[in-house]
């Protein structure tokens, strides 16, 4: 019995023991270590009415701003010219105006435990009646959201919503009102010139090209470039946003290398709504109209954006300005260098002979000495007894494919001349030698435009040399040409022996 008794006090005295740790560990450990499962109700730690505000000094981290406000416009007192974005600026006047806190906590001696004792960031709020109000923000209590918050006047710290702080964290420059740049569609673009110390390329559509577009290097030399490719280069010039406001200062551009700055000319197009007015509209519209409003047209309108690119800053941005804006900004390295690169055998096809026989008038081909001359025609041939219907027409046009004016199996052709099409080269070279006749040359032809004799020569092991006649030497790989050849043998063959039609 005695030993049962024993033991009994001995519980009670943990017990006890137990209670006292977390009585003091209830008041020595932070307020973000005691969590509640209740919802906790929001008190008012700071309110002042907007428009009773008359001034705002901020200190962010190293940094202190100051801004007035009178006749309901904010300025920014250090510098009045500055050209403050009052929309930012509002935002963050709307974020001080009423702080809500989740917790109270007595203030203590211990300041620095709440990151109170040298906080990053500081606001003094001045009234219409002159009444200074300094709120200090402290350490973020990630657990909540939260951060701690002292009041002058108050011996209390609250716990307010962390965004207050992180949205009082910035530069002066981050409330620039910032110029937009001109919103420009890739497949809108008709040109692009880049002018760095007097050298110019250029990237232009063409309607001499067989692609549609060429470019013209720093000597002047042109070549056809692939119209697709071209775009996925165009893209570079969609959605183009500033990175950071520099300066409105344009008096000592050389201080950013936009005295002699390297130019992007971006000749595009858009189409907007104009107004006619019925002055504009012939007698007779004007008669058969009804109404006395005006009418409106899309129309199609030439613009031109001319990027001025300077030198890099210390985080390899470059200083950038449109040639008709008023302020300095930043461009990242990225979008810059992706501008500025044109790499004409990025450019250029990576397909041996990028041709559509739909698009052409004919094709010819010469192996083993035989020539073969391919054309399609449009042919009246009577409709199926299905398609027939009660109008006197029984005929219809069917396009139709032949080789030395004998008709070919369409579907035969086409797949033959996919292999044609999808031959790619590995590499290109100039100066190499052909030896010997090619194995077979193809020359495609349309009237005004196309005409490109591309012969394919035994190299090596592995290589076919492949020349053409704009100028283009390409390797293409052996086994690719083989099937090309055995493709065009058995198409031949079957052909002339009248298998296919």
């Amino acid at each position: 019995m005695k030993k049962k008794k024993k033991g009994l006090l001995a519980a009670i005295v943990v017990l006890v023991v137990l209670v006292g740790v977390y009585a003091v560990m209830r008041v020595a450990i932070p307020d973000e270590d005691q969590s509640t499962d209740t919802e906790e109700s929001k008190e008012t730690a700071f309110e002042e009415d907007a428009a009773d505000i008359t001034k705002l000094k901020i200190q962010s981290g190293e940094n202190t701003y100051t801004f007035t406000h009178e006749d309901d416009t904010w300025k920014y007192a250090d510098d009045e010219n500055f050209p403050l974005s009052e929309s930012q600026f509002l935002n963050i006047v709307s974020s001080i105006t009423s702080i809500s806190s989740t917790r109270e906590l007595e203030k203590t001696d211990n300041l620095a435990d709440y990151g109170l004792q040298n906080p990053e960031v500081q606001v003094v709020v001045t009234d219409k009646d002159g009444k200074e109000t300094e709120l200090k923000f402290g350490d973020v209590n990630d657990s909540v959201s939260g951060c701690y918050m002292s009041k002058s006047g108050s011996d209390t710290i609250y716990l307010v919503d962390s965004s207050v702080k992180s949205g009082l964290q910035f530069k002066i420059t981050d409330l620039a009102d910032k110029e937009e740049i001109p919103s420009i569609t890739a497949s809108t673009i008709k040109n692009v010139e880049i002018n760095s110390n007097g050298t110019v390329q250029t990237l232009e559509t063409n309607d001499a090209s067989e692609t549609g577009w060429t470019y013209k290097d720093r000597d002047g030399n042109t070549t056809a470039v692939d119209s697709s490719k071209v775009g996925e280069y165009m893209n570079n010039y969609s959605g183009v946003s500033w990175n950071d406001f520099v300066t409105y200062r344009t008096d000592n551009l050389s201080e950013y290398g936009l005295d002699n700055p390297t130019t992007i000319t971006v000749n595009y197009q858009v189409t907007e709504t104009k107004e006619s007015s019925d002055e504009d509209t012939d007698d007779e519209s004007k008669s058969s109209s009804d109404s006395s409003s005006d009418e409106t047209e899309q129309v199609t309108v030439n613009k031109q954006a001319v990027f001025l690119i300077g030198k890099q800053d210390t985080e390899g941005n470059y200083y950038a300005k449109m040639q008709d804006s008023k302020y300095i900004y930043t461009l990242s390295a990225d979008k810059v260098e992706s501008m500025l690169n044109i790499n004409p055998e990025d450019l250029v096809s990576s397909l041996v002979a990028d041709y559509s026989f739909a698009d052409l008038d004919k094709v010819t081909f010469v192996r083993n000495g035989q020539t073969y001359t391919a054309v399609k025609k449009e042919i009246e041939v009577e409709k199926d007894s299905d398609d027939k219907d009660s109008s006197d027409d029984s005929t219809e046009t069917e396009t139709k494919y032949y080789i030395n004016d004998k008709e070919i199996d369409k579907t035969a052709f086409s797949t033959f001349f996919s292999t044609v099409t999808s031959m790619e080269w590995q590499e290109q070279n100039q100066g190499i030698q052909a030896e010997g006749t090619p194995d077979i040359t193809i020359t495609f032809e349309k009237e005004g435009g196309i005409n490109n004799t591309v012969g394919y020569y035994a190299y090596d092991a592995n290589f076919y040399l492949v020349k053409d006649s704009k100028g283009n030497e390409m390797m293409v790989n052996k086994m690719k040409v083989k099937e090309m050849l055995d493709a065009f043998d058995s198409m031949i063959k079957n052909w002339e022996s009248g298998e296919t039609k």
